[in-house]
């Protein structure tokens, strides 16, 4: 079946079946809280076909997968094959003893609101629907049929505590329908006319507020936090006679009236206060703040933080009707990383990254699913990260300035335009132009600040050129190195070994100094040093490899003369490394001549013997 096999690596990477203490799954990614996680493979985790990426944050071991996430997510519960739903229930206790109280809280919390957050983008954005066939003429608001499709789309928001209830429920490890119940208690039409009607309240003699609960969702989560330590109680004390009634029956007794006299109007307390405190900072700073959030965003979606920005943006819109900031911010971050895959995608010479940019750019542009572009572009080249990070920051200031707001919790992108539309406001033209400052700044700024264009091979990160091209014609190539000459099959890698990369042969150095054999470019230059790519003229495309995992080194004992694109001449010194060190810190010096368009040539065959010493003007390989 499909993602069968990736799920079986996913299990083997986290450390077995035994170590998953429980998983749930947010838009784009699993989300793993392990029992021990030095027993998880990074390495085999990050090597898995189809995962963008591996992050660990807040007691979490997070894999980003992209779009596709709730069928590997399916696949893998049923691989799993938990005891109980409840194992798989997210668990704030479970979570690492370093977690500080604040990461606690934001992934209880969002951890609650993730499983309804699809209920309330749909559910919004049918209420946006029916408003705009309404303005289009098209739905009259006083006809049946709008009102029967109000009345749907209004269940969403106006009944979201029972939703919570239910989430949290589960993440409290409590009675998911009790959890339900006690949201819709708030909500129970009689309590709505009471509220309605203003008339003071009491029970047993103590005054309760009048409080309106619909679409909210603090006063249920708090509610159904204390009922699940009510609830242990109760099952404490209970006879078993009686359970099967009396445990219910008391749970409803203690939490339900403590509901209404306590934690529904502290909850509404800190409703107002998150929502008037956001807006006084919109306020007051709101032309700064909104630019450094947006170019900010990239990074805190990396480390998958950004789900906490979420209770701030659905409280506004509970609250004031509309959301100025987070929703603002994320459309300004989501087109800056889907115009920074379209430059990528535009400049790359590599296929499968320009297949990948492309096609992880459409995927941001019209549904705001940001995590394949940044992932597996932007994040894995780095510099276009730097590209969107400008884009996202100028659309902000753009976006500030015309004071845009979002009526609909959803993700920004094309195809949710509708969501920037209320019955008094539209901002779809502001939207759709900041789309495009966004698009043309980071554009330009990605293709500016450039990046490295690598290949296939992860390992390499240089494109082969003129690729197909036979010849019959013999040529030598002489030795970049001098040092004893052994065959490619005797490297101690079997990436090389294999000859998988290419024909070649390999050298143990005496000397530290790498040469060009003849004239060409250089088309690959590495940061650690250890490595370099050129093209000569002859055709050849050259990788020559300074030792084994020498890459690990970071560069030290390595030191490159030429850069990237600079042409060469025969016997110009390229690179230079300190042989001795490189052995001292336990690493295999033997440096690696390796032809990478060996397709090209009908014959590449060593000219010394091997267990042979050669200098740098000895013939190497004989090309034909």
């Amino acid at each position: 079946m499909e993602y069968e096999q990736m799920d079986k690596q996913i299990i083997q990477g986290v450390g077995g079946k035994e170590n998953v203490k429980s998983v749930i799954h947010c838009a784009t990614r699993l989300r793993f809280v392990l029992y021990d996680e030095s027993k998880a493979d990074d390495k085999k985790i990050e090597n898995i076909p189809g995962i963008l990426q591996l992050v660990k944050h807040a007691g979490q071991y997070q894999i980003v997968i992209g779009g596709h996430i709730e069928d590997v997510y399916n696949k893998l519960i049923d691989m799993l094959d938990f005891d109980d739903v409840s194992n798989n229930s997210y668990n704030p206790q479970k979570l690492s003893k370093k977690q500080s109280s604040v990461d606690k809280l934001i992934e209880t919390v969002t951890g609650i609101l993730s499983p309804a957050i699809p209920l309330l983008a749909g559910a919004g954005m049918g209420k946006v629907l029916l408003l705009v066939l309404n303005l289009m003429g098209v739905l009259s608001s006083k006809g049946q049929t709008y009102i029967m499709l109000n009345l749907i789309f209004d269940t969403g928001y106006y009944f979201m505590p029972a939703f919570i209830g239910f989430s949290a429920a589960k993440v409290f490890k409590t009675n998911q329908i009790l959890g339900a119940f006690i949201g819709l208690v708030t909500v129970n039409p009689n309590w709505v006319a009471m509220v309605a009607a203003g008339k003071p309240i009491h029970f047993l003699g103590l005054p309760i507020d009048l409080v309106s609960y619909s679409s909210t969702f603090i006063p249920a989560i708090l509610s159904v936090w204390a009922m699940s330590y009510i609830e242990k109680i109760v099952k404490r004390v209970t006879p078993d006679v009686i359970k099967v009634f009396a445990e219910p029956m008391l749970i409803i007794l203690f939490t339900a009236p403590l509901t209404f006299l306590i934690i529904g109007p502290v909850a509404n307390l800190i409703s107002k206060g998150i929502a008037n405190g956001s807006m006084f900072l919109y306020n007051s700073v709101g032309m700064i703040a909104i630019p450094i959030l947006a170019g900010l965003y990239p990074w805190l979606v990396s480390m998958g933080v950004h789900k906490a920005l979420s209770p701030i943006s659905i409280q506004l819109l509970i609250s004031k009707g509309y959301d100025p900031i987070v929703r603002v911010a994320a459309l300004c971050s989501n087109m800056s990383q889907a115009a920074a895959n379209l430059a990528v995608g535009l400049k790359t010479k590599n296929k499968k990254l320009r297949s990948l940019a492309l096609s992880s750019s459409a995927t941001a542009y019209l549904g705001g699913i940001t995590e394949p572009a940044m992932f597996g572009v932007n994040l894995k080249l780095k510099k276009p990260m730097y590209g969107a990070m400008i884009g996202g920051a100028v659309a902000g200031i753009f976006a500030g300035f015309m004071k845009m707001k979002a009526f609909v919790y959803v993700t920004p992108g094309l195809l949710s335009l509708p969501m920037w539309v209320s019955k008094t406001e539209n901002f779809i033209l502001p939207a759709i132009m900041t789309i495009v400052v966004s698009s043309l700044v980071t554009f330009v700024a990605t293709w500016l600040i450039g990046f490295e264009d690598p290949v296939d091979d992860p390992d390499l990160k240089f494109e082969k050129n003129n690729a197909n091209k036979q010849t019959n014609a013999k040529q030598t190539l002489k030795s970049p190195v001098e040092g004893k000459v052994i065959a490619l099959s005797k490297v101690n890698d079997k990436t090389f070994s294999s000859g998988i990369m290419g024909k070649g042969i390999a050298v143990i150095p005496n000397s530290g100094k790498v040469v060009a054999p003849t004239d060409g470019k250089v088309v690959a230059s590495f940061a650690t040093g250890h490595a370099i790519g050129i093209h000569l003229d002859n055709n050849a495309d050259l990788l020559i490899h300074i030792g084994i995992d020498t890459a690990e080194l970071k560069g030290k004992y390595f030191q490159t003369l030429v850069q990237k694109g600079e042409r060469f001449s025969a016997g110009q010194e390229l690179l230079r490394f300190d042989v001795e060190g490189i052995k001292k810190s336990g690493y295999d010096p033997t440096v690696m001549v390796i032809v990478l368009n060996s397709s090209d040539f009908l014959e590449i065959s060593p000219i010394p013997e091997v267990e042979k010493e050669v200098t740098i003007n000895n013939n190497l390989l004989m090309l034909a």
